[in-house]
């Protein structure tokens, strides 16, 4: 997104501080440095610019935490999927092997927390805390639901668990690094996070990846209409967290980015 590109690319040389490649010819450097949407750090720098506020070196620290975090998780995706490919290229699970890609994602982890642990914040290391947990539990979850049509409740928990509570770790502590309001900040992440993933879920790729592991998707869960309901109402949702901020470019890129999500 060209507005905030400039904070984009810094977040992305934030990711590699302090890291070394442990696998060979650079490919996890690679890896994180591939094609990526980034938007969970779009998400938040939009909404710290919304809010007039300047990016910091802590919050930069923040965010490249949580693209690694979000970066193992595919690298552990990969595998419980048995996916070839991942951002146009080989997945490291087919190049070398799951249990390389298991342990590349343990690395990962590792220079995230090393990046939250710099921030000498423990409010933000107990969110972090808690959303790994909910990822994993989702994760495992979504596993042992295999075969089966999930309830409704429990499709949306997995959807928060193992997107929405990336979202709103992130966002949530980017405020408070900020000094905005948390919560509504929390409110807002999680609500684009389960749209994030309920529209991820409805792409053909995706589609036929869950087809392939037997995971059931939101139009075999609600249907094409009430699907369609249900991230309208997100979206809905989304505009009445958004009236208190004034009225700026990036509240207004913010706004299209969720119209985009939501369409």
């Amino acid at each position: 997104m060209k507005i905030i590109e400039s904070e984009l690319n810094k977040v992305k040389e934030c990711m590699q501080k302090g890291f070394t490649d442990p696998l060979k010819n650079n490919t996890l450097l690679n890896f994180i440095n591939g094609t990526s949407k980034r938007i969970r750090s779009t998400l938040a720098l939009l909404y710290l610019k919304a809010h007039n506020r300047e990016i910091t070196e802590p919050v930069y620290n923040l965010l490249a935490a949580g693209e690694l975090i979000h970066d193992s998780s595919l690298l552990q995706d990969d595998v419980l999927d048995g996916s070839d490919t991942r951002r146009g290229e080989t997945t490291i699970a087919k190049e070398f092997s799951s249990k390389i890609s298991i342990l590349s994602a343990d690395y990962l982890l590792s220079i995230a927390m090393e990046k939250l642990l710099s921030l000498d914040n423990k409010e933000i290391l107990e969110i972090f805390k808690n959303c790994t947990k909910k990822m994993s539990e989702a994760e495992i979850k979504q596993y042992f639901l295999r075969g089966a049509i999930p309830s409704k409740e429990e499709y949306l928990e997995i959807c928060k668990g193992k997107t929405a509570s990336l979202f709103t770790a992130i966002l949530m502590s980017a405020a408070i690094l900020s000094e905005i309001e948390a919560d509504t900040a929390g409110k807002l992440a999680e609500k684009f996070g389960m749209v994030f993933q309920i529209r991820n879920d409805l792409e053909e790729n995706s589609a036929l990846v869950d087809m392939k592991n037997k995971i059931a998707t939101a139009n075999t869960i609600f249907g094409v209409e009430k699907t369609k309901f249900l991230l309208d109402n997100y979206q809905e949702e989304m505009r009445d967290l958004l009236e208190e901020v004034s009225d700026n470019s990036y509240k207004k890129a913010l706004e299209e980015l969720i119209e985009v999500y939501v369409r």
